[in-house]
């Protein structure tokens, strides 16, 4: 099926199957539609040099799937979806016998349809306000891992001040927003939550500037032009401004928002039914994981910042140079933190009903795919 016909083919299944669910993902949609699917491995793609090998033992024999079993992933084209990329061009999933189909989205939001109506079997995306609205709707996924969260001295999501305005010395603390023109990014989203988390910190509110809602990809343009002071973006974004003089950097997520789990793995209901793909998908994705971050997020292996760049298309000296996402090494969810920012959107009004998070994180897979791999 060629890219236009996958294309035209996902507005149908919307109107067909989707469409119940659809109507009450308002703030969920207003995103880009999901791109063309893409191949789970290029032909003639081949194992990585020896060299670069995880020093890891191999998963149990057990493991491995009795037969060759195609599952639909959903994928958005980010470094926070790296050690999915890594386990997947290092060949562990064919391993197990698990073959990815792989099928790219623009956002984790658009993902959340397809995975209540059993079309796609994983994703992984970011945590918003939209989701928390369609997990208290009863959406039938699950959260089944780590999709990164923020840690010291790791981080994506960054704070950025116009170059002339900080060498200048004219914004230099918090305080200094006051009248200035500030990005937070799409309205729900993880950056707009560090923001709002960051302004109360200090004692101000969004009232104190003018707030902007520019995407990572129109910060730079924002900078050239002069329209905007201050902006938070996530990676490579922020690395390239700073590279290009428009900017300097301030604060990451890890220093505002430590511990915040920023986006997760989910399952469907159909493939939580199926244990035996469950182990097998979470054995390879966490073997990724933790060779991802015993390479330094990749930078110590030149097979992973390859790996990476294929599926994001951001240069591998660029992923090299830029701020990286951390992810747990046994794959956990911080569920306080889920409830957190669920609790934090609702007093914002982003939120308008409770769901029971606890219900809908299920993390009996990655465990038992942890002590397979040896817990950390």
């Amino acid at each position: 099926m060629s890219p236009e016909q996958i294309a035209a083919r996902q507005p149908r299944l919307g109107q067909r199957r989707l469409l119940a669910v659809l109507a009450g993902l308002a703030l969920l949609a207003g995103c880009a539609a999901p791109a063309a699917r893409a191949p789970a491995r290029e032909p003639g793609a081949t194992s990585p040099p020896a060299s670069t090998a995880s020093t890891a033992a191999a998963p149990r024999a057990d493991v491995r799937l009795a037969s060759p079993t195609t599952v639909k992933v959903g994928y958005t084209p980010f470094i926070s979806m790296a050690p999915l990329f890594v386990a997947l061009e290092r060949g562990y999933f064919d391993e197990l016998n698990l073959r990815l189909e792989m099928i790219r989205f623009n956002s984790g939001a658009l993902m959340v349809a397809p995975l209540s109506t059993g079309e796609l079997d994983f994703g992984g995306g970011g945590l918003n306000a939209g989701l928390y609205n369609a997990l208290s709707r009863d959406i039938r996924i699950r959260i089944v891992a780590d999709g990164s969260h923020s840690h010291p001295g790791w981080g994506t999501s960054v704070v950025l001040v116009r170059k002339d305005l900080w060498d200048s010395g004219a914004i230099r603390t918090p305080a200094d927003l006051r009248g200035r023109r500030v990005s937070f990014a799409t309205e729900g989203s993880p950056i707009d939550y560090m923001m709002r988390n960051w302004v109360e910190q200090n004692g101000l509110t969004m009232d104190d500037m003018e707030v902007l809602r520019l995407t990572s990809s129109d910060v730079a343009v924002g900078f050239q032009n002069g329209a905007l002071d201050v902006a938070t973006a996530s990676e490579p974004f922020p690395t390239q401004a700073v590279a290009s003089g428009l900017a300097a950097r301030w604060l990451d997520d890890g220093d505002v928002v430590p511990g915040m789990q920023i986006s997760a793995i989910f399952a469907s209901e159909r493939a939580v039914s199926q244990p035996e793909v469950m182990r097998a998908f979470l054995v390879a994705y966490l073997r990724g994981i933790r060779e991802y971050l015993e390479a330094d997020a990749g930078r110590a292996a030149d097979d992973m910042l390859a790996a990476i760049s294929k599926w994001t298309t951001v240069p591998a000296e660029t992923l090299r140079q830029a701020g990286a996402p951390y992810f747990d090494p046994d794959g956990q969810v911080n569920v306080d933190d889920l409830q957190r920012q669920q609790e934090f959107w609702l007093r914002q009004g982003m939120v308008r009903e409770r769901a029971d998070l606890r219900a809908l994180v299920d993390l009996r897979f990655v465990e038992e795919a942890s002590r397979v791999l040896g817990g950390r």
